[in-house]
């Protein structure tokens, strides 16, 4: 069953739920991005003049009945910011934290592993009972007999969903570490970075490294006015939201809006002229509506 899953993972057909197996494309995200809006796998295209800026896509809808496009989102600011906050993720102190709850986890599954052992020897134990009740009952005692069988077959079933429910919970255990593997996190969590960044990388080892530890990132740019919002779903389980100021065609959508128009009215009343307001915003942190520096231009 887990080669059959790794099998169908490897399908690259992403509206299908498919992740996919790690691509050379420059799309960090490709495969494990999914749709906030439809909740659908997204697709990449290629845009720009040159045909090499990638965009996630969610084009489930334009292929099943030829309506619009779901949404579309550029590729590399999301792909740098999810880098940026794995990488920061997975910092040696970050690591230590998360050893120092892994190894408390251990100490509670221990005490679980007692209880458990000991819901099970009770169990076998009234089962086993029950047998000897039942092996010692005279053959003419029938009516007793059928009791003591009836009896005895709720304690096996009994004691078999217990075993069940405890193998389930084994299943789900948490990783337990070596004392070596311990040490070696923290200078793994060191050497990361340089790793992650080495001209020597390919793109497909890094989807390889992300999907160790990320699940699946869900987009959306349509929630929150002038920005990207995405949601990071951990390999742990836990989640974690984000959200990034996106390139927007009018100021209708721009983020901040009131405090750039607040800010260039007050320039503008200080007898600035446009290149000095263009020169005073930019060192300010405000971008044009295309995400770019402002010029005189643009104001």
């Amino acid at each position: 069953m887990e080669n059959q899953r790794r099998l169908e993972n490897n399908i690259n057909h992403y509206e299908a739920g498919h992740s996919g197996a790690p691509r050379k494309g420059a799309a960090l995200l490709l495969g494990i991005a999914v749709c906030g809006r439809c909740g659908r796998r997204m697709s990449l295209r290629y845009s720009g003049p040159a045909g090499n800026y990638p965009v996630y896509t969610c084009r489930a809808d334009r292929g099943h009945d030829g309506g619009p496009l779901c949404q579309e989102v550029r590729a590399l600011p999301v792909d740098a910011r999810v880098e940026s906050i794995l990488l920061q993720a997975l910092t040696p102190d970050r690591i230590a934290i998360a050893v120092a709850a892994l190894g408390q986890r251990e100490e509670e599954a221990r005490q679980l592993e007692r209880q458990w052992a000991l819901r099970r020897e009770r169990a076998r134990y009234e089962a086993e009972r029950a047998r000897r009740q039942y092996d010692a009952v005279e053959p003419e005692d029938r009516l007793v007999g059928r009791s003591l069988e009836r009896g005895g077959e709720e304690k096996l079933r009994a004691a078999d969903a217990i075993e069940q429910n405890y193998e389930r919970w084994r299943s789900d255990e948490p990783l337990v570490l070596s004392e070596a593997d311990r040490d070696g996190l923290p200078a793994l969590g060191e050497n990361l970075p340089s790793i992650w960044r080495a001209p020597s990388t390919t793109a497909a080892e890094r989807k390889s490294i992300l999907r160790l530890i990320i699940c699946e990132v869900v987009l959306d740019q349509k929630r929150l006015q002038g920005q990207v919002w995405f949601k990071i779903l951990w390999q742990t389980g836990a989640t974690s939201e984000h959200s990034l100021q996106r390139r927007v065609h009018t100021y209708g959508d721009y983020l901040n809006i009131d405090k750039l128009r607040t800010r260039v009215t007050e320039l503008n009343a200080a007898g600035k002229m446009d290149k000095e307001i263009a020169s005073a915003l930019n060192p300010e942190g405000f971008l044009a509506a295309q995400n770019c520096a402002f010029k005189g231009d643009n104001v």
